[in-house]
């Protein structure tokens, strides 16, 4: 079976899947201690939310720490 890389992902005969080095990179990030490190993180991961079993749920989860007063 033939893949493709296109557009960040890789496209095969009947499936669409991350690029290996993408994968690699969000197991590898480090824990943000910033605001700003927490939205560029899901900033990245956005793109790749249809890739992440339960992703709106882990967001959510960290959407709400960029509310919380302690990290102004």
């Amino acid at each position: 079976m033939e893949k493709i890389p296109i557009l960040e992902v890789v496209v095969g005969q009947e499936e669409v899947q991350m690029e290996n080095d993408k994968i690699k990179a969000v197991k590898e990030w480090k824990t943000s201690t910033k605001i700003k490190e927490v939205e560029i993180f899901l900033e990245f991961a956005n793109f790749y939310q249809q890739f992440i079993k339960n992703f709106s749920y882990t967001a959510k989860s960290l959407n709400k720490l960029k509310d919380k007063k302690e990290w102004k």
